[in-house]
């Protein structure tokens, strides 16, 4: 169903703005006026640059999932229609972009939708996991447990990146120190020490000559390297575009020591707990893996995962597939 914005004026004059779901414009009109409220502007808003840019600013974690999911879930086990929720965690969310998802999403509900309905007209915001585990409470009538089961799955989620991101931060550090000394050595200390090599008269060893040949390249050519550089970290995103490539690059870095070790472990603990808690709530055990397979960040997982799917589905073992697939 369309979303149109609209700016109306309410009672005592008073201007108000927001989105109302309706099939066409003439019946959007009508239930502005239905509510009492005379429009001033109105036009068609899920197409609009202002709906793109309300997604991507969604995206980007304005309002967390795990604290909407938590929230929405207290409010709903009070007894809180989902549209009366919505609209108390709206009022308490600042961004305004954020803000216009959250009532197109009461909108669509209010216009007829079911929340999962609502929630899938905006993937990008809102994943294809929690849509589905909205659309079984509902069927099921265990909304209130399924939002629960959300609420502390993105809480999880949000955990693991922490202890990734705190794993990471210190070889990280100690590489980018690394690389600056590095440099600054080369480019800067290293020519001011050749006066003195040459002062001294006698034939330099083979790696200092390697060293100083080194730090005039650098020194005399920087802005090429520079180009060169970029153009080859371009180059690189290009090519990881290409599904055969990322393939093969996903599953190189999962050979590597150390750090292939922490990749595996993060989607192997994204797998299993988006897994267990989609079949905990009713989803069959195929459909929970065809839901899972576009979450794993690494493609050579989720290719594994994918063709899981097709092997269960003609009567394979879940454990026998992932014992083969050696991740």
């Amino acid at each position: 169903m369309p979303t149109f914005w609209y700016k109306a004026l309410g009672h005592e004059a008073s201007a108000a703005e927001g989105t109302i779901a309706a099939s066409n414009r003439r019946e959007a009109l009508q239930r502005l006026i239905a509510r009492g409220q005379n429009p001033i502007e109105l036009h068609e808003h899920s197409d609009g640059p202002s709906a793109s840019n309300v997604q991507l600013s969604f995206g980007r974690r304005s309002v967390r999932l795990a604290t909407f999911t938590r929230q929405l879930a207290t409010l709903s086990s009070t007894g809180s229609p989902i549209i009366k929720g919505l609209a108390v965690i709206s009022e308490q969310t600042k961004d305004p972009n954020a803000k216009r998802v959250l009532m197109d999403v009461s909108e669509a509900v209010q216009g007829g939708s079911t929340f999962a309905d609502a929630l899938a007209k905006h993937p990008r915001v809102f994943p294809n996991l929690m849509t589905n585990m909205v659309r079984v409470g509902e069927m099921g009538g265990t909304l209130d447990d399924q939002l629960l089961k959300l609420s502390e799955l993105y809480e999880n989620e949000e955990a693991l990146k922490g202890e990734v991101q705190a794993a990471l931060a210190y070889p990280a550090l100690v590489l980018l120190l690394g690389v600056l000394s590095a440099v600054i050595l080369v480019a800067f200390f290293i020519p001011r020490l050749e006066s003195m090599f040459d002062t001294a008269g006698q034939a330099l060893p083979a790696p200092t000559v390697i060293l100083l040949a080194t730090s005039h390249f650098i020194t005399g050519h920087y802005i090429v390297l520079i180009i060169a550089l970029t153009l080859v970290v371009l180059a690189g995103r290009s090519a990881l575009r290409k599904p055969q490539i990322r393939l093969a690059f996903d599953g190189f870095t999962l050979r590597v020591p150390w750090f292939g070790t922490l990749l595996r472990n993060m989607e192997i603990a994204r797998f299993t707990r988006l897994l267990g808690t989609l079949t905990q709530a009713g989803v069959s055990i195929v459909e929970a893996l065809g839901i899972v397979q576009p979450v794993i960040q690494n493609k050579a997982v989720a290719e594994t995962v994918r063709q899981m799917i097709t092997r269960i589905s003609s009567g394979d073992r879940l454990a026998d597939l992932m014992r083969e697939s050696n991740i």
